[in-house]
């Protein structure tokens, strides 16, 4: 009778299953997960290993001299000429850093300034780029320089929308505890891990895209084992993003860093569920006039700290689950991991992040955003157009 519940557990909520069994073996799941990872390098490492040792074996089947040994020549030529031709196409590709408004030092220094700071303080790691987005976020993307991950160019992306949201000390304590996470001074396989997600998803992204003979092998691979590793490893970078929040600690009392969780819980789960669907709605009605909608975000966020409102959407936020596809844990645990019971969060009254790191800088930026965000809303809006004019198309003729 229990084998048969746990089976039936098993087939109608494996989702559950596996986290549990996640999370009740840990060590067991980051070294499966390890050699998923590895998997990936061994992969791009073959086609180059292959030419050396093809080339050895036909060497050695000429020295022979067999005249039966023929057939196995012609096979090791093929598979030579191959794994060439597909490591020479490999060599080729240029992955593409983040895309997004970059910034120079002379337009935002105190941002520089903040950020060189915690940098001299955890050691690395080197930040040789800052774009601004137009999404929630603040990472860091490592951007491979050839075919194998090993060296690569750092870029930190900060969205708009969280300097806009947060106060100056909610924002400093957000960079700490992201620059702290990729020092990897104590998390050092969960962090390389966590790389992993994004740089496979830019080999994904960078092999779709070539045209021509020989990407094929490279184009396949990447298509099915990016998704899949994301999928596996989302458990392994939840887990970072706890320890990224104990790096915080380090530089801000306890309270600052509760506060820093809240609000960016807060202005994360309020930005996707409510304001950017009413702006989607407004934008999807008013086609003539063009929607700026990160002009509205500071304001419409500091609305939301204020007054009754505040506590209610806290508590809110509190009893959510985590994304299913996401990365950053339910505001419960990162509450939890640093010794907490309560989310806890004084209401805003002071300028946001944007004006205090952006400076005179500030009203440009949000203007090029707003056109940045503008013009992938209409690129989208006229793919779904011609997708619905194909659709009774293919209807008619069938």
């Amino acid at each position: 009778m229990v084998i048969f519940s746990s089976a039936r557990a098993l087939l109608f909520k494996p989702k559950c299953i596996i986290e549990s069994l996640i999370h009740k073996f840990p060590r067991f799941y980051l070294g499966c997960l390890t050699l998923l990872a590895l998997f990936g390098y061994a992969y791009v490492l073959l086609f180059p290993l292959l030419v050396p040792v093809g080339l050895l074996n036909i060497y050695q089947l000429f020295m022979l001299g067999d005249v039966a040994n023929w057939q196995s020549a012609l096979t090791w030529f093929a598979i030579v000429s191959i794994a060439a031709l597909v490591s020479y196409r490999s060599t080729q590709i240029k992955l593409k850093p983040p895309v997004g408004l970059t910034l120079t030092e002379d337009k935002a220094p105190e941002l520089f300034e903040l950020v060189q700071k915690h940098r001299n303080y955890f050691k690395r790691p080197a930040i040789h780029r800052i774009v601004v987005t137009a999404q929630y976020e603040l990472d860091i993307v490592k951007t491979p320089l050839w075919a194998l991950p090993v060296w690569s160019t750092n870029t930190m992306i900060i969205g708009l929308p969280v300097l806009q949201s947060l106060s100056p000390k909610q924002f400093e304590c957000v960079v700490a505890r992201r620059i702290g996470q990729f020092s990897k001074r104590y998390n050092p396989l969960t962090n390389w891990l966590y790389q992993l997600r994004a740089i496979w998803q830019q080999y994904r992204v960078s092999y779709s895209q070539q045209k021509g003979f020989g990407i094929e092998p490279l184009k396949w691979f990447f298509s099915a084992y990016a998704p899949l590793y994301a999928t596996a490893s989302l458990n392994a970078a939840r887990l970072d993003e706890l320890n990224a929040d104990t790096y915080a600690m380090e530089l801000f009392n306890d309270e600052e860093v509760l506060e820093m969780i809240t609000a960016d819980a807060l202005c994360r789960w309020y930005l996707h569920n409510q304001f950017w669907p009413a702006v989607y709605k407004i934008a999807s009605i008013e086609t003539k006039s063009a929607q700026t909608p990160h002009t509205k975000i500071a304001s419409a966020v500091h609305a939301i700290k204020s007054g009754d409102r505040l506590d209610i959407l806290i508590d809110k936020v509190y009893r959510q689950k985590p994304h299913s596809i996401q990365a950053i844990p339910s505001l419960q645990d990162r509450i939890k991991n640093i010794g907490h019971e309560k989310p806890r969060m004084k209401e805003q009254t002071a300028e946001n992040a944007a004006v205090f790191y952006l400076g005179a800088s500030v009203k440009g930026i949000v203007d090029i955003i707003d056109k940045l965000w503008l013009k992938s809303f209409l690129e989208k809006r006229k793919r779904q157009h011609q997708r619905k004019q194909v659709a009774p198309e293919q209807v008619t003729s069938a």
